[in-house]
């Protein structure tokens, strides 16, 4: 009988330390995930969560810069009316 009551009080006290493992990531940390709820196309109302590292999210946002700046280099190049 006194086994049966010390087994779920031993798993209670051991349940704590294993969440205590797994060390807190600071929000900004690169390898912190964070998730974000975008639009999906063709629809009003619909959002899909997509869930990321900052390191990725920082990088997909860093490429699409460069795309915007390619964009508009290539099309202000074709508007100079001097060359």
């Amino acid at each position: 009988m006194l086994k049966t009551m010390m087994m779920p009080a031993l798993l209670l006290t051991a349940m704590p330390a294993l969440a205590e493992d797994k060390p807190k990531l600071d929000r900004n940390d690169p390898s912190a995930v964070r998730c974000k709820r975008l639009a999906v196309t063709g629809s009003l109302v619909r959002k899909e969560r997509i869930c990321k590292t900052n390191a990725e999210w920082r990088a997909i946002s860093e490429q699409q810069n460069r795309d915007a700046d390619d964009l508009i280099t290539r099309s202000r190049a074709g508007m100079n009316p001097n060359g």
